[in-house]
C-alpha cells in the first residue's frame, strides 16, 4: 500500500534520478519551442483555444457519452466515461485558465482512469472567461455538482463521489467541495479529491508572483490569464473565500492527494493548501517530482506516467475503504 499515513509524502526516500533526463530534454524542448501570441488579445485567445483541439480528438477506448444537466444559464454539458464495472464516480473539472479547453481535453486521461481504476468520470463542460465573467464557471460546476449528489446512486449505482481537477480546474474542484460540504451537505458522500497543481490563493503566493519563466507556464502567460479573467479585481475581492479556497475553512474534508512540479510556478499554492488541508485535520498526500514544471503529468514522458499512476493508484486505495 502506497499511501497509508496522515501527512504521507509519497515521494520520501523515492529515487527519481533515472527519470531526470528525459525530464530535462523535454524542459529544453518547451524552453525553446515558439511563444505564442498574448491571449490578451482575440487572435491570441483563438489561437491559444485552437491549439487544444488535438486533444479533443485524441482516440479513447471507453466513448463518452453526453449528458445534458440544467445550469444557471442554460443547459451543461457533461462527458461521461463509463466502465463496465463502477465501483465510484469521479467529478472532472478540466483546466485551462478559466479561459480555454473544454470537457474533452482529458479525454485520454479520464478513459485511463476509468479504466484502471473502474471508474465512471464525469468531465464537465463549463462556460469560460471572458465571454462568460467569472465566477460563472464556479456556477458550472457548484451545478454539475449538485446533479452528480443527488443521481448518482440512481446513475451508476454507488454513493462513492471523487472530484479531480489540474491546474484551473484544481481550483475549481476545491471550490465545488466547499460548496458540497457547506450548501449541499453531503461531503459524507466524497472520499476523496484529487488536486494536481492547482491555484488556490488568487491573489498570488510567492512562488506565482516571483517566478521567471518555466519550462510550460510562463510569468508571462499567467499575467496575461489574470488579467483577461479577473480584470481589475481588487486583492481583497480576489483573496475571498469563496474565490480562494486557501483562505477558507478547511474542516471535515475528504483526504485530499496534492500533485506538483518542484519547478511548478505554482508549487507554493499546492504546498499551502495541502499544509492548511492537512492542519484541519483531514487526511493529505503529497506528491513533489523534482525539476517538473507545470503540466507534468501530460507530457510524453516516463515521470508523467509514472504521476499519472500513482493518482490511479491513490484511487483504488481511497475506494477499498
Amino acid at each position: 500500500m502506497l499511501f497509508v499515513a496522515f501527512a504521507q509524502q509519497s515521494n520520501i526516500n523515492e529515487d527519481y534520478s533515472a527519470y531526470l533526463p528525459e525530464v530535462r530534454g523535454f524542459n529544453k524542448i518547451l524552453r525553446n519551442a515558439p511563444k505564442g501570441e498574448s491571449i490578451l488579445t482575440k487572435e491570441g485567445l483563438a489561437k491559444a483555444r485552437d491549439g487544444w483541439k488535438p486533444f479533443l480528438n485524441a482516440p479513447t477506448v471507453l466513448k463518452p457519452t453526453l449528458k445534458k444537466i440544467h445550469g444557471p444559464a442554460g443547459d451543461i454539458s457533461l462527458y461521461i466515461y463509463k466502465p463496465d464495472t463502477v465501483l465510484g464516480v469521479v467529478l472532472d473539472i478540466h483546466g485551462g485558465g478559466w479561459c480555454n479547453g473544454t470537457a474533452l481535453v482529458d479525454g485520454q486521461m479520464n478513459d485511463a482512469m476509468a479504466r484502471a481504476c473502474h471508474v465512471a468520470v464525469v468531465s464537465v463542460d463549463y462556460r469560460l472567461a471572458p465571454e462568460n465573467p467569472f465566477p460563472a464557471c464556479i456556477e458550472d460546476c457548484k451545478a454539475a455538482a449538485r446533479w452528480l449528489i443527488n443521481s448518482v446512486q440512481a446513475e451508476f449505482g454507488t454513493d462513492k463521489i471523487f472530484l479531480s481537477g489540474n491546474s484551473a480546474g484544481a481550483h475549481l474542484a476545491s471550490v465545488t467541495t466547499l460548496f458540497i460540504r457547506d450548501s449541499l451537505h453531503a461531503i459524507n458522500k466524497v472520499k476523496g479529491v484529487n488536486l494536481v497543481y492547482g491555484l488556490y490563493d488568487l491573489g498570488s503566493t510567492p512562488s506565482h508572483r516571483f517566478a521567471s519563466d518555466t519550462t510550460f507556464l510562463t510569468q508571462k502567460d499567467m499575467a496575461d490569464m489574470m488579467q483577461l479573467v479577473f480584470g481589475n479585481w481588487s486583492m481583497e475581492r480576489l483573496q475571498k473565500p469563496q474565490y480562494s479556497p486557501l483562505y477558507a475553512d478547511l474542516h471535515n474534508l475528504p483526504p485530499a492527494l496534492f500533485t506538483i512540479g518542484a519547478a511548478d510556478p505554482l508549487a507554493d499554492d499546492t504546498y499551502f493548501m495541502e499544509a492548511r488541508w492537512r492542519v484541519a485535520g483531514n487526511k493529505t498526500f503529497l506528491a513533489v517530482y523534482p525539476e517538473s514544471g507545470h503540466g507534468l503529468d501530460i507530457f510524453p514522458t516516463k515521470m508523467a506516467k509514472l504521476a499519472r499512476e500513482k493518482m490511479h493508484q491513490w484511487l483504488i486505495e481511497q475506494l477499498k475503504k
